[in-house]
């Protein structure tokens, strides 16, 4: 016999083929499959931010509260409070910004129409890649039509043990009979109520259905025989001690329960349970659901997402991988180039001092710009290999008691020829005997880069400053200029790699970008941290922190 295969059906015209090659791009992106199961969803999938707005809204919520997604989304969740359930929700909601889930709890909630609806609910925390919760899902099922369908059964018993032989009439009985008949039998759960004895007195047509009966069938039956073997042991005791303690079990809890049908399969189901008091007659109500078809989506869905993770980790390690070869690979060019670079410098300062009598002034002039660009490209080098370094972990730090007002002199007096040359002054206040903890040589690599910064955005005739003040167990140190600022909203940006704010006074772009974000690490490590004030055309205030006393 040859081996079974699958069949597809042949796709007769072009409809039929765009049909199923839409279904195939359904099944193939799990974004759009998980979409597809949450609004085909009969309970409602509600998508909340911590501050109680609603982000998201299925089908299944407008369905059971009446608002369309539209009237929904934007609105916060006061729009389905209902007076006097505030504090329990407020507890649940406590547990969940823990990080626990809340799994069917019971609560009263306001329909769009003003009515009262009663709904269990499940509470899951959101969180984004870093493991931080930034919103909540809840799954509500309305539980409005089977509580009413539980006390209209506790209402006939009630009447019934109330009513006397006397008292009750043929037609009073008729009359509640089909009212009670016709709720039960059009009741969307399965209703069945068992006696002290375990057999079943009262079964809808619901209940028939579900565990594969004929109507009336299951009236002769035991409840034992709805049950899967393996968990038949104990139950005639279990049902007696539920019946004792006289207490309702609301649908869930938590529970991990199957049904077995007459056919010998068995299916996930969740059953509320309702003690009943008829005379001296003790009942069982049981409203029972079927929840196959929730349990295959909730396993897809935590099938998807582990997936979905499992490539994150995934990309995240290769990218870290990669993140590392480029700064081994920045690392090892920059070597290569600074040693000829070194060479270069060299040659041409011993050429210039050795031949300074020989060289006419184009000569003397083609010779200085050797020298500066040389000297240019060598710092562009010596900030992309200090990046590398510290990205790489491969950065060392030798942090000691520092003084500042030495090292920020030592910094001033660095580029106080680069600020003349373009007529931008350069001021050192008197206010930085102050000792910090920090690495000397990263601290005056710090300052320099800022100060040189000031001087380079700054217009002839502008000035650049530097002063300190003690701030409790930290130092502040700012580097102020009167030069053209930086747009408020890049602010944020500009100590990000290979960023460039704006042009110079003169219109163009100088340098790589690496310079404040390097700035940036180098504070860091040494226990502090930078930002910077400014706003366009009113000059920038770029500060900074270090600890003050060892710590």
């Amino acid at each position: 016999m040859a081996p079974d295969r699958m069949c597809y059906p042949r796709m007769n015209d072009r409809a039929e083929r765009t049909r199923s090659s839409s279904a195939a791009a359904t099944w193939l992106n799990p974004e759009r499959w998980l979409a597809s199961i949450v609004e085909s969803s009969d309970d409602a999938i509600i998508g909340e931010s911590l501050d109680g707005v609603i982000t998201s809204w299925n089908a299944g919520a407008t369905r059971i509260f009446g608002y369309s997604a539209e009237e929904a989304v934007g609105q916060t969740v006061t729009i389905l409070s209902w007076p006097g359930e505030e504090a329990r929700v407020a507890a649940y909601l406590a547990k969940l910004r823990q990080g626990e889930r809340v799994d069917h709890f019971e609560v009263v909630r306001r329909h769009k129409s003003g009515h009262k609806l009663l709904v269990s609910l499940s509470l899951s925390p959101i969180m984004d890649d870093d493991g931080e919760i930034v919103g909540i899902a809840k799954i509500a099922r309305d539980l409005t039509a089977q509580r009413a369908a539980a006390d209209l059964l506790a209402e006939r018993d009630s009447q019934l043990a109330l009513l006397t032989e006397k008292e009750a009439t043929a037609r009073g009985e008729a009359i509640f009979e089909r009212r009670f008949h016709e709720l039960l039998e059009h009741a969307p759960d399965a209703i069945v109520q068992v006696d002290s004895q375990g057999k079943i007195v009262v079964a809808n047509f619901t209940a028939a259905t579900m565990f594969g009966y004929a109507p009336g069938e299951l009236l002769s039956l035991r409840v034992e025989e709805l049950i899967p073997h393996s968990a038949r042991a104990g139950h005639d005791q279990h049902r007696a001690q539920f019946m004792a303690a006289n207490r309702t079990r609301p649908m869930g809890q938590g529970l991990d329960l199957h049904a077995l049908r007459k056919d010998g399969s068995t299916f996930p189901v969740e059953i509320s349970l309702s003690p009943v008091r008829a005379g001296e007659e003790s009942f069982v109500t049981a409203v029972i659901r079927d929840v196959t078809q929730r349990r295959e989506a909730e396993v897809r869905m935590r099938d998807l997402q582990e997936t979905y993770m499992a490539e994150l980790r995934e990309r995240q390690a290769e990218a870290e991988r990669l993140n590392r070869l480029k700064s081994e690979f920045m690392a090892s060019i920059s070597h290569e180039l600074r040693t000829p670079l070194h060479t270069v410098i060299g040659f041409a300062e011993l050429l210039a001092e050795e031949t300074e009598a020989q060289l006419n002034d184009r000569q003397r002039r083609f010779l200085d710009h050797i020298r500066k660009d040389s000297e240019h490209l060598l710092g562009l080098i010596n900030d992309v290999l200090d990046l590398s370094r510290i990205e790489a972990g491969g950065l060392t730090l030798h942090t000691e008691l520092v003084g500042l007002h030495a090292v920020a002199d030592e910094a001033v007096e660095s580029i106080r020829p680069y600020a003349e040359s373009r007529n931008v002054a350069v001021h050192l206040a008197p206010s930085m005997n102050f000792d910090v903890v920090a690495d000397r040589l990263r601290l005056r690599q710090v300052l320099t880069n800022l100060l040189s910064n000031g001087a380079k955005f700054t217009p002839a005739g502008g000035s650049v400053s530097v002063r300190a003040r003690r701030d409790g167990h930290l130092v502040e140190i700012t580097v102020e200029d009167t030069g053209v600022g930086i747009p408020t909203d890049e602010c944020q940006r500009v100590f990000e790699k290979f960023y460039q704010v704006g042009y110079t006074p003169v219109g163009v772009r100088e340098g790589t970008g690496l310079g404040l974000a390097i700035c940036r690490q180098l504070v860091e490590m040494q226990g502090g941290s930078i930002w910077v004030e400014s706003e366009l055309g009113q000059g920038s205030r770029f500060c900074f922190t270090l600890p003050a006393v060892v710590v």
